[in-house]
């Protein structure tokens, strides 16, 4: 599962803080006991020196009731042993349980101090020489380890909690700090091409995301200028081309009817005829294009009878088929289908799904199959043909205007690569949709959906 940027930020800080504070009481938990270790050096050269200025008056009898009064420390348990040799070395007293040193003790003046295993314990001892005594105590460190552990349990049961705290508070200010982010997702999720005007609003902070939404604005705005200028140029110029065209079509039928030209000039009159009915076609899919895209498409809105459209178009596909070699086969439209929209326009988008099915075809033996079928209140019309495979990368882009680098467009020797565009707005337009239904096994199917307004009392089930 894919986490939130806020809730990593959370995670994130927690987590590192977590890292610090382990590394942070640490360093402290060595430096308490490093100072409470010191504390006890300090505490035995004072105590050792007592010890043996104490002793020097005292006969042997008396030396071993200075062990109840060598206390410390008050505050902790601090079990003690002690060896004292006088100045002609003379062992005046040692502990029972204060074992012989395994080797060569060092008497220094100032003292020698340092850490023992003893009993399953760690010791603190020291040695050194006072008044030509030699003294040897040492200090327990199990009550200064429980103090440093009790300090380290206190800090683990406070840890979680301090965690929680710490990810509450990056939680919140990462919310603080996506929330300018969010405003700027939200706006650039509602900016389509008819709303291109949209901007990012509540970002007027100097920081760097302050900047990011000013930026994206002044390139919003150049986005807008520009697409409306594209489109301006589109359908302006698809209107102002129109005319002449018309004049040349009307020039060249005048033409070809006038008596005393050749066989060569009719035909070349004839080729520049059809030249110019194709450049009014394209022209006027471009300018249809272009109002879509402006969303100033001018359309019927009218009952219409889908099975009578369904009827004409397939019969004309049919004879263009047949002169192509390819066979086309139908299923008659359901009667009851009904749909509101513009006649022509639908008529022009199924002509042109069917004429890509000609044009896109094999050269020989080519089949088509057309069926249309009511299915949960919208009207689906497949149509098949046979033809070269279109691979995955290009499913859709055969709906791009003049698109024609699929191996099946490559082939053709007609098509302008406008008619899949054109029918998929039209569908759009009235509701619908087109797609390509699937690609393989040589054959090639596409679907559009139509929603429809069935008659009173007749069935949804499909016929055929």
């Amino acid at each position: 599962m894919e986490l939130s940027f806020r809730l990593r930020i959370a995670l994130w800080s927690a987590l590192l803080s977590g890292i610090v504070l382990l590394i942070f009481f640490g360093v402290t938990a060595l430096t308490v006991f490093d100072s409470l270790r010191k504390e006890v050096d300090g505490k035995l050269l004072i105590f050792t020196q007592q010890y043996a200025l104490d002793a020097r008056d005292m006969d042997d009898a008396s030396v071993p009731q200075l062990q109840q009064v060598a206390v410390l420390g008050a505050e902790r348990d601090e079990g003690r042993l002690v060896e004292l040799v006088d100045a002609s070395g003379k062992q005046k007293y040692k502990d029972p349980e204060w074992p012989n040193p395994s080797e060569e003790i060092k008497y220094l003046e100032g003292g020698m101090v340092e850490t023992i295993r003893y009993n399953g314990e760690s010791w603190r001892v020291m040695s050194r020489t006072f008044n030509r005594y030699r003294v040897r105590m040492a200090v327990t460190l199990a009550g200064i380890r429980d103090e440093v552990r009790q300090m380290v349990q206190g800090f683990l049961k406070a840890f979680p909690v301090a965690l929680v705290f710490i990810g509450a508070g990056a939680w919140w200010v990462a919310g603080r700090a996506v929330k300018p982010i969010k405003k700027i997702i939200d706006t650039a999720e509602h900016i389509t091409p008819e709303g291109l005007s949209e901007r990012i609003e509540g970002v007027e902070s100097h920081d760097e995301l302050g900047r990011l939404a000013r930026v994206l604005n002044r390139m919003m705005e150049r986005i807008e200028v520009a697409f409306h200028q594209t489109r301006r140029f589109s359908a302006d110029a698809s209107h102002e081309l129109r005319t002449p065209l018309a004049v040349m079509q009307g020039k060249i039928e005048v033409a070809l009817q006038e008596d005393g030209r050749s066989n060569r000039d009719k035909e070349t009159l004839a080729e520049l005829l059809g030249s110019v009915s194709q450049l009014r076609s394209i022209i006027d899919s471009l300018l249809m294009l272009s109002r879509s895209d402006a969303g100033s498409l001018v359309m019927e809105d009218s009952r219409l009878d889908l099975h009578e459209i369904m009827t004409d178009v397939t019969e004309d596909a049919e004879i263009i088929a047949a002169d192509e070699g390819i066979v086309l086969t139908s299923t008659a439209c359901p009667r009851e289908a009904r749909v509101h929209g513009d006649g022509r326009l639908l008529r022009l988008a199924i002509s042109n799904l069917l004429a890509n099915a000609v044009k896109y075809n094999v050269t020989e033996g080519g089949e088509i199959s057309v069926e249309a079928r009511l299915s949960e209140g919208s009207c689906q019309i497949e149509v098949t043909n046979t033809g070269p495979q279109i691979s995955e990368e290009n499913r859709e882009r055969i709906f791009e205007r003049f698109f024609r680098g699929d191996p099946a467009r490559a082939a053709a020797k007609r098509g302008f690569g406008l008619g899949l565009s054109l029918s998929r707005v039209i569908a759009s337009a009235h509701g619908g949709e087109l797609e390509l239904l699937c690609s393989r096994d040589g054959k090639n199917s596409f679907r559009m959906t139509l929603p429809v307004v069935c008659d009173e009392g007749a069935g949804m089930e499909g016929q055929g």
